[in-house]
């Protein structure tokens, strides 16, 4: 196999943690007060040694690789709880790969990654893997179509993965690929060393649709890079590739790992070389940076390592940034920190770090060789901590998992708009395709003025699909998707679901579709830094406002007539309320109602719609509505006569005595009866008499929550008329949060309130229940 191009790597070859090993020395760790570090488990190569991923899955549990050790010593995929059950799922053999590097959940549920050696040509494959441990080699590389792939896999829109590998192709330097889920694997580039060589790094696909991602060689030439210091690149998913920056040792070396997509729109990643010169480090190397690079390519960097004594602040970090919830970004450093370590420059057992935008590093842990040493992996799991790995260290001295408490979280408050269209993919004739999905950067659309610094949406999401489909998933961009469903149309029908969802890379959020359909996004406000323009909620007791049945409140509402309602305040909700949380049910006439349209009274009807309802069923969906005039809510029900109730669970107000704000959380699943026992369905009230403990759910938001926002989908065995949620400790109420009498599953977004951590839930019939948790309301 030619070799002239290949440089010497700066992860972690086996190599690399050998020297680690040998260097080790025992001390008392150096952490900031404020985190605790806890070591979850210590691998004795039996069971894996030298784990350098981890990522967390849809079951909330995380799963991650060793390069090396397991029953054949070529390496392991493992499994591991929150709470530190360590599992092997696989070995390797080197038939079927060894030294795996990296894991992503597919959007069929199961993980796939790459193996630096093995396979049929001994020069990497790509696989496949179950969550119960089934192996599938789906490529196994020759050279010729590249060799050596140590980069995570990332799914693309198109549901194809997209990956590096770090040497063969054309030209000996290395390439990039696409491979489907049933392995047909397409060589997009093959590096040529002046556009790149090596390339070691996970891409991500940004919200432009590209990929972006780093090699730590080639690239311009100068004196102090003979065979260059590496690139930053952008490649479309067809191949065309450009280079958008090429690193000078000034401003940082060899980048390795790959970037993240931040809010703001720019990538964020780091070199473990290069940058400032000080006393710990010389021109030839460089302590590394982390730097910031627009999709346009203009590099900035934010931060050079070794800067402190004894480089306490630690050198060579070599992990993938994670932007956490408090909008900062943290990582990890390879080696630097207590200076009791020894080896390298200034020694060091490597550290965790955190960064603002502006480039303020702080130093939060320090290893000590028996928590760990030489850090490789850093996640924020859906309950706010961070999860890593180190590649040394521990009780056998050959890897670790760790975790470490995280940021406090960021409150923020609502900010009403008038409803508005975001999008409608059947104006652009642009459907999602099935298995596929697209991004939808909202502060850029639909002329709505949704400022960029959004943290979360209030959102109406309809699906017109061409077929049935199976379910359909809305998250922030620039995260995995989440193991949630926001709705199911299995019956093909119209439907239409509320989410709050939080703001992904460049304000973005990201959909996706099992089967194709077309996609409608409404917006009636957004979440932000708490200012004289933001307002709490105020939750309150599932109360009923209106029942038209039996000729109440007005009687049916007539088709193409609008009918106002002024909130009354028997329910608990004050004149000086700027918007309510509505659950809204339909009970059509006959036939099909086309579209029920909800908006603040003394406004004009806006082009959105609040539910759906073509085959006539009842419907309900929540609503978030700003108020009105005379603090009154508009209706409109088009296409046929409707009975309509109306249900109130809170509202927002000026901040004040019991006001609340939200902490967007990713989407956690809470409950899933199907789970739960023998997985058999219920009826009546959810396992009496302690309900549903949310606070103890692998989802685990904090006691001070007082008020949580779910999707609850029910998975009926039947009809199953209603299902109702509210807080644990309180008579039942009178109303409904979904209703499925047609027997088909069913979801809807709820705001329920708690008085303990709890919530309780009735089922009109049998049916299974699922709770996805999306934030939580505290003080």
């Amino acid at each position: 196999m030619p070799t002239s191009h290949r440089l010497a790597s700066t992860r972690f070859s086996l190599a690399k943690i050998a020297c680690v090993i040998f260097v080790f020395c025992a001390a008392t760790a150096i952490a900031s007060p404020a985190q605790t570090l806890t070591t979850l488990a210590s691998f004795d190569f039996t069971d894996g040694a030298y784990p350098t991923a981890l990522m967390q899955a849809a079951d909330g549990n995380f799963y991650g690789t060793t390069v090396s050790g397991g029953a054949p010593g070529a390496g392991t995929v493992f499994k591991i709880t929150p709470s530190g059950t360590l599992s092997t799922l696989h070995s390797f053999d080197n038939t079927d790969g060894a030294s795996p590097h990296g894991l992503v959940q597919g959007s069929d549920g199961n993980f796939y990654g790459t193996t630096a050696q093995g396979g049929a040509h001994s020069q990497g494959t790509v696989f496949t893997i179950t969550p119960s441990g089934a192996l599938t080699t789906l490529h196994s590389f020759d050279y010729g179509d590249g060799a050596g792939p140590t980069a995570t896999l990332v799914q693309g829109t198109d549901g194809s993965f997209y990956g590096t590998a770090s040497s063969g192709g054309a030209n000996g330097h290395g390439t990039v690929f696409k491979i489907t889920p049933q392995g047909t694997l397409i060589t997009l580039h093959s590096f040529n060393g002046a556009d790149g060589s090596v390339p070691e790094g996970a891409l991500v696909q940004g919200t432009d649709g590209n990929f972006y991602g780093t090699t730590p060689g080639g690239g311009t030439v100068n004196n102090s890079c003979p065979l260059g210091c590496g690139t930053v690149f952008k490649i479309t998913s067809s191949g065309a590739l450009t280079t958008l920056h090429s690193f000078d040792l000034t401003d940082g070396s060899g980048p390795t790992v790959g970037l993240m997509q931040a809010t703001d729109g720019s990538f964020y990643g780091t070199t473990p070389g290069g940058g400032p010169i000080n006393n710990n480090c010389t021109v030839l190397s460089g302590c590394g940076t982390i730097f910031k690079i627009t999709p346009s390519g203009t590099l900035t960097t934010l931060y050079g390592f070794c800067t402190q004594p004894n480089c306490a602040d630690g050198y060579d970090p070599d992990a993938v940034l994670v932007q956490g919830t408090d909008g900062n970004f943290y990582g990890t450093a390879s080696q630097g920190g207590n200076p009791i370590c020894g080896g390298g420059m200034a020694g060091g057992c490597g550290t965790v770090f955190r960064i603002t935008p502006s480039g303020t590093l702080t130093t939060l842990y320090s290893f000590d060789g028996t928590a760990g040493y030489a850090p490789t992996a850093l996640v924020q799991a859906g309950n706010g901590s961070f999860y890593g790995t180190t590649a040394a260290g521990g009780t056998d001295n050959v890897g670790t998992v760790y975790s470490l408490t995280g940021p406090s979280p960021t409150p923020v408050q609502f900010v009403p708009v008038p409803p508005c269209r975001l999008a409608d993919t059947r104006q652009t004739h642009d459907p999602i395709e099935g298995g596929t999905f697209q991004f939808f950067v909202v502060p850029h659309l639909g002329g709505c003025s949704i400022p960029a610094t959004s943290a979360a949406y209030s959102l109406n999401v309809t699906v017109v699909p061409q077929h049935p489909l199976g379910y359909l998933t809305i998250w922030p961009s620039g995260k995995s998707q989440p193991g949630v469903s926001t709705m199911n149309s299995t019956d093909g029908r119209v439907k239409a679901n509320a989410a709050i969802v939080p703001a992904g890379a460049s304000g973005a959020v990201s959909v996706y579709a099992s089967n194709t359909t077309d996609v409608i996004l409404d917006i009636d406000g957004y979440f932000a830094t708490p200012s004289s323009q933001t307002y709490q909620f105020y939750p309150l007791t599932p109360c009923r406002i209106v029942d038209t049945r039996n000729n109440q409140d007005g009687g049916m509402l007539q088709a193409g007539v609008e009918r106002d309602y002024a909130i009354p305040p028997n329910c608990g909700v004050p004149n000086n309320a700027t918007a309510y949380s509505f659950n809204v049910t339909v009970l059509p006439s006959a036939g099909g109602l086309d579209y029920l349209t909800v908006w603040p009274e003394g406004e004009s009807r806006p082009t959105v719609s609040t539910l759906n309802d073509n085959t006539g069923t009842i419907v309900a969906n929540a609503a978030i509505v700003p108020a009105g005039s005379e603090n009154a809510t508009a209706f409109y029900a088009h296409s046929n006569n409707t009975n309509l109730l109306l249900d109130v669970d809170g509202y927002f107000a000026a901040p004040g005595t019991g006001g609340l704000s939200l902490y967007p959380l990713t989407p956690c699943r809470v409950l899933d009866t199907r789970q739960v026992g023998n997985g058999q369905p219920f009826m009546g009230i959810w396992n009496p008499p302690n309900g549903v403990d949310v606070l103890t759910s692998q989802c685990a938001p904090p006691s001070t929550a007082k008020g949580f926002v779910f999707n609850a989908t029910v998975v009926p065995s039947g009809s199953m008329p209603y299902l109702t949620l509210w807080p644990h400790g309180e008579g039942q109420p009178g109303v409904s949060t979904l209703n499925a009498y047609d027997g088909f599953i069913t979801s809807n977004m709820a705001i329920v309130p708690t008085n303990d951590g709890s919530i309780d839930a009735y089922a009109a019939g049998l049916t299974q229940l699922i709770l996805d948790i999306s934030g939580y309301f505290a003080p």
